[in-house]
């Protein structure tokens, strides 16, 4: 790594540590450092959290979200939009990401979004290998986005709950067909 990166050993050393920390390689002694496997337990873990916590900042949305923060979202959406037309699969994940977080800045819960991610390095992964497997169902996905968006700009609690529910619990049904493609990328924790 040092020479394929013109770098030192202490800054090669220093990353391996944090990548280490974060859950994405380990190191065995004598042998080497490799990229850890899924953990699948984590990756659940993670995922339920994540709908635990979300469900209630959409509610707090609900209350707090002005025009200008449904316009907000809506440029998200716009931005999803753009990547659906370009089949650009990267490009769509990343503003999924956006659009979650601004969830959690409407509701002045940024924070939590922060802590979140701390722990949803497996379940990140996860849902990366899960594009690259099967591909986004841009038509289901954008759906329910524009749906708990709507719900979202009505002020209904009870329909914005329970559609991020429902968005959220999707990753817990791919898991099967991912990991029984990929059985070399998991690990059950």
């Amino acid at each position: 790594l040092c020479e394929e990166l013109g770098l030192g050993r202490t800054p090669v050393r220093e990353a391996l540590v944090l990548l280490q920390q974060q859950g994405l390689v380990s190191t065995v002694p004598q042998s080497g450092t490799y990229v850890s496997k899924i953990d699948m337990r984590a990756c659940e873990d993670a995922r339920f959290a994540r709908e635990c916590l979300e469900r209630q900042v959409v509610i707090e949305c609900c209350a707090k979200a002005t025009k200008a923060d449904i316009a907000g979202i809506d440029a998200i959406i716009a931005q999803q939009e753009k990547a659906v037309v370009a089949a650009d699969e990267l490009a769509f994940f990343e503003s999924d990401n956006l659009m979650h977080e601004t969830f959690f800045i409407i509701a002045d819960r940024a924070p939590l979004w922060d802590w979140l991610n701390m722990g949803n390095v497996h379940y990140e992964r996860f849902r990366w290998l899960a594009v690259l497997t099967s591909g986004v169902e841009w038509d289901v996905v954008m759906d329910q986005h524009h749906k708990i968006r709507d719900a979202i700009a009505a002020h209904d609690t009870n329909e914005a709950s329970y559609l991020t529910s429902r968005h959220l619990r999707k990753a817990h049904i791919d898991y099967h067909p991912i990991s029984v493609s990929h059985p070399e990328y998991f690990t059950e924790g």
